[in-house]
């Protein structure tokens, strides 16, 4: 076995796995213990040589006592262990520095101890009383060797030559606990490299992954320049909070009328993404493969679509989504409304005030009540202006205050901009949205959408 097998064989004692970060202080206890044990020992022929026999015994039991600290280790008992090592030591100095008297040097011994707790435990109470009750004992046996006589007599010159050894005694251990510190420091922030280049690596791989999901998600949304071949004279305000959203709009052609709608799934981010992958393609199987054109039977149907689909999951999902849908005939300006949660807004030519057609009190998917979604039908004039969203611009904080938008300062801009263009209109939406939201974080994703006949 070579010394650095050995070395670390030593700094592993009672410890499963050679994890140095997960257990430094019990790493740091048994090098400790063993290097002072080993000074003890080195100690005893240089006793023999400029003192005799004479307290020999002595270095041999304090050697054993201190080595005594490995074996609880071994057993496991690390905080009793690091208790009993701290005490032991600063018995040993204490008695020790009384017994041979002043001019040992054996007080400087107090320093290394002082600063044991700091590196053996967590708790700042404990740290704190024992580095104190180390600086009092020093204290104290600075007093008493100046008014006790030593108990043995050991003479001056050989005091001396103990005193240099006690300073390189003191000098190796406080170098000892520096140079760890140091090492266990410098391992750190190597690690601390490596693991912050796996994270990143790691988020970029997540990154990439969510990027990707966008790119689907933008896939099955119809793009902004192409719903002027839809809705021409129309808005859409699509900001998603995250790189993907639980937000989406939904512009579909169906038996010469135009279908749009405006939906918020439950959450946001990649969750909401995935409930409005599910909801999408059931708002298309309703329109395309059972040719519904009533905005009530639509969601009747999408809805029982959802339940259908999270249904096959052992768990119990509720999730599912909000949604303002309109169905547009263009040649009768006639319009069809259904909700589920969330309302549709009409702005009349010649009004001055929002009128609120109320949606249906229920979500699309799994409820404690059910019933059939309400369609209103409405006779439109040229001008009147529609609008649709979801609650993410009205839920946003912001302000002076910190506080929600809510939906009367949002009919009171849309009737401030009721005559500019819709183009200008949705700039002045999200203009006024960044103004109330400063440096605040969006809080969920904004899908509106404006129609003027």
């Amino acid at each position: 076995m070579t010394v650095k097998d050995f070395w670390k064989k030593i700094s592993f004692i009672g410890i499963s796995e050679e994890d140095e970060f997960k257990y430094k202080e019990v790493v740091l206890m048994n090098k400790l213990v063993f290097v002072s044990s080993l000074l003890m020992i080195v100690m005893i022929p240089i006793e023999v040589i400029i003192n005799g026999w004479e307290l020999v015994w002595m270095e041999a039991c304090i050697a054993l006592i201190c080595f005594s600290a490995l074996v609880f280790n071994y057993y496991n008992y690390f905080t009793f262990a690091k208790f009993y090592f701290f005490i032991v030591a600063s018995s040993i100095i204490f008695f020790l520095g009384l017994a041979i008297g002043k001019g040992s040097a054996n007080d400087l011994f107090f320093f290394p101890v002082f600063i044991f707790p700091a590196m053996l435990f967590h708790n700042k109470k404990i740290i704190v009383t024992l580095s104190l009750s180390a600086f009092a004992l020093f204290l104290t046996m600075t007093y008493l060797l100046d008014i006790l006589e030593p108990i043995i007599y050991v003479k001056p010159e050989i005091k001396a030559t103990i005193r240099y050894f006690f300073f390189t005694i003191v000098f190796a251990v406080v170098f000892f606990e520096i140079y760890y510190f140091k090492n266990i420091n410098i391992k750190f922030h190597k690690l601390l490299e490596l693991k912050n280049k796996e994270i990143a690596h790691k988020n970029q791989e997540v990154i990439d992954s969510i990027n990707y999901a966008k790119r689907i998600q933008d896939a099955i949304l119809l793009p902004v320049d192409l719903v002027k071949n839809y809705l021409p004279n129309s808005f859409i305000i699509f900001k998603p909070k995250d790189i993907v959203a639980g937000d989406f709009y939904w512009i579909e052609e169906s038996q010469d009328k135009v279908v749009f709608a405006a939906a918020d799934c439950t959450g946001h981010g990649v969750p909401g993404a995935m409930v409005s992958v599910v909801c999408h393609n059931a708002l298309n199987q309703a329109l395309r493969e059972y040719k519904l054109i009533d905005p009530g039977k639509i969601l009747d149907k999408t809805r029982q679509l959802v339940i259908q689909q999270f249904s096959k999951s052992t768990e119990d999902v509720k999730d599912g989504m909000d949604i303002s849908l309109c169905v547009l005939d263009k040649k009768n300006n006639l319009l069809k409304f259904a909700g589920a949660n969330n309302p549709l807004w009409l702005l009349r030519k010649d009004d001055v005030e929002v009128t609120e057609v109320k949606a249906t009190k229920q979500a699309i998917g799994r409820g404690d009540t059910e019933q059939n979604f309400l369609s209103h039908e409405i006779k439109l004039e040229s001008g009147d202006q529609l609008y649709i969203f979801t609650d993410g611009f009205a839920d946003q904080f912001g302000g002076d205050k910190g506080k929600k938008y809510k939906y009367k300062p949002f009919k009171d801009l849309l009737i401030a901009n009721r005559n500019a263009t819709l183009e200008v209109q949705s700039k002045q939406i999200i203009q006024e949205f960044e103004n109330w939201k400063k440096d605040l974080e969006q809080v969920d994703d904004i899908c509106a959408i404006g129609v003027r006949v």
